[in-house]
């Protein structure tokens, strides 16, 4: 079905810039003095967010950077957007993984990966520095080393990007996401995707250039994080605020502080949680106009909830790390609760029989989408197989399972691959498969996604001990501590005496599903 909300199209009237580079040196430009990030009692202004940059980015080409990965590795922060800017400036490619990774995950991403430079906070050195040295990575510092540390830019009006200035079609972004054969695969983002993503985002919820206060909670190495913190404030030269960790009472004292506008909030867990934050109902939110949506499905009583106490809808969009945003639910519109929208401008989607891919399914009929967008991805890094199963005939096929309605709505109603989010995380249960299959005292394993009132979803696992094996729940829920973060830790591990297999003698989840619904 071609997109059937071309009434969007026009607001593509916003600025056309060729990177994200220009978009920060246009802020810069229009906007020295407007506050472009406060994080906690860290402020910066446009001009310094570019002179810092510019600084870290001339670092990075005497680096050897220009070209190669660029590891950052530190929770959001006002450093890891300077480090952002400053690796596209340089002409390299970002990598952000998520600080919560420990160092079984990071080991072989970071070999993926094969960086030239690696930057990460104090709290990661130790960690670090063995698989640094096993990777033979020759640039590797934290912030406070005098080398990157971004506060001695501030000020600095000498300061300019690199020449020459990055093209639309230069890699840009290493964004990592799961793999089939359990080692996460890195979608490949060149600059005019990252731009016209945030084009896109500004398309179907409008801001005013200049005039809006954002405040976000997303990790910024997830792909909800880095747009709606390093992407969309600086394309509308906004403000944005960054909470470096979810903790719903200091979330909802932030949007009061920093009089937000909008609040980018992402996933229902988080909605969730800030209406059991006891300081909610007292809060004086007049300022807020615009609250996000995504990453999992909202139930009405979410959003009603919502709406009861701060007079506000939430408008849920739906995107993938390999390109964002692919559809949402406009302002200027009735919001649809339970649907992630009409098509963003210049994409196309069809639902497609699941089992062929070809054959395009009528209104209402739930099925695969395939995606057509100037926003998605063309390759995975080092994955050609996988990026044809990706991308077929020019069509991005999502694994979303869902359909679109007669006035042109789109709804997922289920995922075709396994992913479990948890707490707007998304965990994919072969990877926990494997580091269970790892253990000496068990013989099979299966990790399963399952309901949760206060995660959306949780992960369990179901485990075959080895024979002779002595282990218990407690133990093998502390190795999971020891090798993965904290969001992927199995909520509960189950030992059974055998797990249920398909013809094909592989372990059937879909089995384990039904057993755990009807128990």
């Amino acid at each position: 079905m071609a997109n059937p909300f071309p009434e969007v199209a026009p607001e593509l009237r916003r600025p056309e810039f060729e990177t994200t580079v220009h978009m920060l040196a246009h802020a810069a430009r229009q906007h020295p003095d407007h506050t472009a990030i406060i994080s906690g009692e860290n402020e910066i202004t446009y001009a310094d967010y570019y002179a810092c940059a510019a600084g870290l980015a001339a670092e990075l080409g005497d680096m050897g950077a220009k070209g190669e990965r660029v590891v950052v590795l530190k929770g959001n922060s006002v450093e890891t957007s300077v480090a952002a800017y400053a690796t596209w400036a340089v002409g390299g490619q970002l990598v952000l993984f998520n600080p919560l990774f420990t160092d079984n995950e990071l080991g072989p991403l970071i070999a993926d990966a094969a960086p030239t430079v690696v930057i990460c906070d104090t709290a990661h050195k130790d960690m670090l520095v063995p698989l640094v040295e096993a990777n033979n990575i020759s640039h590797f510092y934290t912030f406070d080393n005098d080398r990157v540390s971004i506060d001695q830019w501030r000020g600095d009006r000498t300061l300019k990007f690199p020449e020459p200035m990055p093209k639309s079609d230069d890699l840009a972004m290493l964004a990592f996401t799961g793999g089939t054969t359990g080692l996460p695969k890195g979608a490949l983002h060149t600059q005019d995707k990252l731009v016209m993503g945030a084009r896109l985002i500004e398309a179907i919820w409008h801001t005013e250039i200049g005039g809006e206060i954002l405040l976000s909670v997303a990790p910024q190495s997830h792909i909800w994080g880095w747009f709606m913190t390093l992407l969309l404030p600086v394309y509308g030269c906004n403000t944005i605020v960054i909470v470096p960790q979810f903790k719903p009472d200091v979330v909802i004292d932030e949007m009061v502080r920093n009089k937000a506008t909008v609040f980018a909030g992402g996933p229902s867990v988080i909605y969730n949680a800030l209406l059991g934050a006891p300081n909610l109902k007292e809060a004086d939110l007049g300022n807020l106009r615009l609250c996000l949506g995504g990453g999992s499905a909202f139930a009405d009583a979410t959003v009603e909830a919502w709406q009861a106490v701060t007079g506000l809808t939430v408008h849920e969009a739906w995107g993938m790390s390999e390109g964002a945003p692919i559809s949402g639910n406009p302002t200027g519109m009735p919001n649809k609760i339970g649907s992630v929208g009409f098509p963003v401008p210049e994409t196309d989607v069809e639902v497609v029989d699941p089992e062929n891919g070809v054959d395009i399914l009528p209104v209402g009929e739930n099925g695969e989408f395939r995606v057509k967008g100037p926003q998605m991805i063309a390759e995975y890094w080092n994955r050609p197989e996988e990026t044809a199963n990706l991308i077929r005939d020019g069509w991005t096929y999502t694994g979303d399972i869902g359909h679109i309605d007669g006035d042109g709505r789109l709804t997922i109603v289920d995922r075709k691959k396994d992913m479990v989010i948890v707490g707007g995380y998304n965990v994919f249960p072969r990877e926990i498969d494997e580091v269970l299959f790892a253990h000496p005292g068990i013989q099979e394993a299966a990790a399963i996604g399952v309901p949760d009132m206060h995660r959306g979803e949780a992960v369990q696992a179901f485990v075959v001990a080895a024979e002779g094996a002595k282990i218990t729940t407690d133990e093998l829920l502390d190795y999971c501590k020891e090798k993965l973060a904290k969001f992927k830790v199995p909520s509960a591990v189950h030992i059974v005496g055998s797990l249920p297999k398909t013809p094909a003698a592989k372990i059937d989840k879909m089995a384990l599903r039904k057993s755990f619904d009807q128990s």
